[in-house]
């Protein structure tokens, strides 16, 4: 079965997903400044057991771009409108970076909508955050550091990506082109600047108090090389809490599903499989 681009109309305006296989629902959730295609190595991977969807957030890839005011709250909105649209009742939930944080709300707030939860290099563990997305928030320096060029994009995946030889054209071909799409930078900074500062990341969104609440069973998965989520936040984490379970990827960084897509497929697998 072939991977299909869908669009759906939410109401919010037109939302961009892809879709393969049969079985469980596992919805695959980006990051911030990225987009669907980003799981590309994943996608197929993922759904020889599971009917897998990747779908682009407000303000990211395809989807529309209007933010509010509370992004994480109408990022949570939006899924759960996702996925009664689609008809999806209950899904695993893998995020990345920022889409871990958003899968952790929506974990926490609408409990019975999540069967399992796979957080990779997720925000909201812990307030310490690559000083780079820091920088973002200040005026001026903030559209600098995001101005999308091929340049920029390269730069950024070098602080992203453990193994450098993955930085090929190609790939920052395809990471610009959804950088520089209308709207998402403007979309991205006002995301970023109302849950970080240079402090950190604010209080209210860190979730670690919460994790016992959390009834679906938790996967972290992170790279030990991690420049933006330090691999610590998920040493700590897995210590504290007993319905953890975790694995550190060596000389890995952000994306452990980009550099090591094939065990990271395995390792998501077996973990939602399991009853």
């Amino acid at each position: 079965m072939p991977v299909t681009q869908e669009l759906v109309q939410l109401s919010g305006g037109q939302v961009r997903y892809f879709k393969m296989g049969k079985g469980h629902p596992l919805v695959l959730i980006h990051g911030l400044g990225s987009a669907s295609v980003n799981w590309y190595k994943n996608i197929a991977g993922l759904s020889k057991s599971n009917t897998v969807y990747a779908v682009d957030l407000p303000g990211h890839g395809k989807t529309y771009k209007s933010i509010s005011k509370t992004p994480l709250d109408q990022a949570v909105a939006f899924m759960i409108e996702f996925m009664d649209v689609i008809s999806i009742n209950k899904a695993s939930l893998v995020g990345n970076s920022m889409g871990g944080l958003l899968a952790l709300a929506i974990a926490h707030k609408h409990p019975d909508r999540v069967s399992k939860l796979v957080l990779e290099g997720s925000a909201g563990l812990r307030n310490d955050i690559a000083w780079f997305l820091r920088f973002m928030t200040l005026p001026i320096i903030g559209e600098i550091i995001t101005t999308p060029t091929r340049s920029t994009t390269k730069s950024l995946l070098k602080q992203i990506l453990y193994n450098t030889s993955l930085i090929k054209p190609n790939l920052i071909e395809m990471i610009y082109q959804f950088r520089k799409e209308p709207g998402n930078r403007a979309a991205m900074l006002a995301i970023i600047r109302t849950g970080v500062s240079l402090k950190g990341l604010d209080p209210e969104l860190i979730f670690i108090d919460q994790l016992e609440e959390i009834k679906a069973p938790i996967l972290l998965l992170w790279g030990r090389n991690d420049k933006i989520v330090p691999v610590h936040h998920a040493e700590h984490a897995a210590k504290h809490f007993e319905n953890i379970k975790s694995h550190i990827f060596e000389r890995c960084g952000h994306w452990p599903h980009m550099e090591f897509p094939e065990e990271f497929n395995s390792l998501v697998e077996d973990f939602c499989a399991e009853v």
